[in-house]
């Protein structure tokens, strides 16, 4: 690859623990979360372009073949138009603030998406591509005009362009407190088997939020105390060891913006039962509509997907951490 144009991947995620406190005067939310990266990434590659205008990005798209996406896509439950091109996509806002940052490009930058993670979908797919296309970004502005970008810079754009943009630049596993974006790195001891299963709709994480906040007010739902923003030891030392199925560490999952999820797209309620019934342990994955089935081992996950594949389900095994 020449020096000016760069590659960079950054996986999606899974949250097997997400508490939501009160929603605070800023609009934000207090959250005590355990994100763990997932074996599927986006990749973005940036490069540079003499002939645009200064500033100028571009962004193109294509869908991993084998992916979820790629499942979605050949049944008709995705559309490549989905997707925004212009600034209301992350990895073009991230590209930008990359560059304004660095004082500017002679040229423009054109960024191509390899999208594998679905499109909100719970996974943070959106939040990798603005990482991926922050790290490939700054790396071309080295390359094009020796102006480098530190670390604590990149991270702080990271945190501007959302609250999982910080955890996807990292990735492994770690746990986040304040909107999320403050993390605290925690060891992964073995990787945990599951499988992914991708919906045909969609669920935009700020209504998702905002039917929890409904809920929570209509008594429906109990806000949590200040004591329960916090992940509980057995997660964490299940994840830092090597019985990840075990019963203790089952029974710590969490995800506050499940209820509401299931509240907006209430056809996941029986799909999450029909998953129970197999012996994995499901759960929807971030905001949704994504679901996660962990279960004992890799085995499991292969055939699990694939009786799901078989029913018409867009179903893939996968590891995480």
């Amino acid at each position: 690859m020449s020096q000016h144009s760069f590659r960079v991947e950054a996986p999606g995620k899974v949250n097997l623990f997400f508490a939501v406190g009160p929603r605070r005067p800023d609009g934000y939310h207090g959250v005590a979360s355990l994100y763990i990266a997932v074996d599927v990434a986006e990749a973005v590659t940036a490069t540079f372009d003499p002939l645009l205008p200064p500033g100028q990005i571009e962004c193109t798209l294509e869908v991993v073949p084998g992916s979820l996406v790629d499942q979605q896509h050949r049944r008709g439950g995705f559309d490549l138009a989905q997707v925004p091109m212009g600034d209301s996509n992350l990895a073009v806002r991230a590209a930008r603030k990359a560059v304004d940052r660095a004082g500017g490009l002679p040229g423009g930058v054109r960024l191509h998406i390899e999208k594998a993670v679905p499109v909100a979908g719970g996974m943070g797919g959106g939040s990798a591509d603005a990482a991926a296309a922050l790290q490939a970004t700054t790396a071309l502005i080295f390359a094009v005009t020796g102006r480098e970008t530190t670390v604590s810079r990149s991270l702080e754009i990271a945190r501007e362009l959302g609250a999982d943009v910080p955890f996807a630049m990292t990735g492994g596993a770690a746990v986040g407190t304040g909107t999320g974006a403050d993390l605290s790195p925690v060891p992964v001891g073995a990787s945990w088997p599951a499988v992914l299963i991708a919906d045909d709709g969609a669920l935009a994480t700020p209504a998702v939020f905002a039917r929890l906040d409904a809920l929570r007010a209509d008594g429906v739902l109990p806000a949590p105390g200040e004591d329960e923003l916090m992940v509980p030891d057995e997660l964490l030392d299940a994840l830092a060891g090597e019985c990840v199925f075990g019963v203790e560490a089952l029974r710590a999952l969490r995800n506050d913006l499940q209820a509401p999820a299931l509240d907006l797209a209430p056809h996941l309620a029986p799909r999450l039962e029909e998953l129970r019934s197999t012996g994995a342990v499901p759960m929807v994955s971030g905001s949704g509509p994504t679901l996660i089935a962990l279960v004992p081992h890799q085995e499991f996950a292969r055939d699990l997907a694939g009786q799901l594949q078989q029913v018409g389900a867009h179903a893939v095994p996968v590891l995480l951490g």
